[in-house]
């Protein structure tokens, strides 16, 4: 139930598209029972929990204190040209990521940046189960 520090934790998807991909991506996460929209409607991003259960405590705590931590929870941010996810979450919440990260891989060809701006396509583009695995275990 603990975290696993080997997993990719924070990084960015910048689909190679010029289709409006935003709206698409909102719709697929608004199908997910474990995931909601951040209460603050100036704020795109979308909280994944470990289950619909855990959403909608969460949401709840959310609405009545805004300063709560998602410091444990999956983090999916729309901007206009790129995704932002933040995954240093249990593997119960990654669990629930990676196939939205997959599907995302496999809908549009997306470059892959760390948050530094390191170009990490070549590694994960064609294998999204990589960024939820350590490096240690790739085979």
């Amino acid at each position: 139930m603990g975290y696993d520090p080997g997993v990719q934790v924070h990084y960015f998807l910048v689909p190679q598209t010029d289709k409006p991909f935003a709206d698409l991506v909102e719709a697929r996460l608004r199908r997910m029972p474990q995931a909601f929209r951040h209460p603050d409607l100036r704020d795109r991003s979308w909280i994944v929990a470990a289950s619909p259960q855990m959403a909608k405590w969460l949401e709840a705590k959310l609405k009545q204190d805004p300063r709560t931590t998602l410091a444990t929870q999956g983090v999916v941010t729309i901007h206009p040209a790129s995704l932002e996810i933040w995954q240093d979450a249990p593997r119960e919440i990654l669990a629930q990521l990676e196939p939205f990260v997959t599907w995302l891989l496999q809908t549009w060809p997306c470059q892959v940046l760390s948050e530094e701006g390191d170009d990490w396509s070549a590694r994960y583009a064609h294998d999204p189960h990589a960024l939820f695995v350590e490096e240690d275990a790739w085979a």
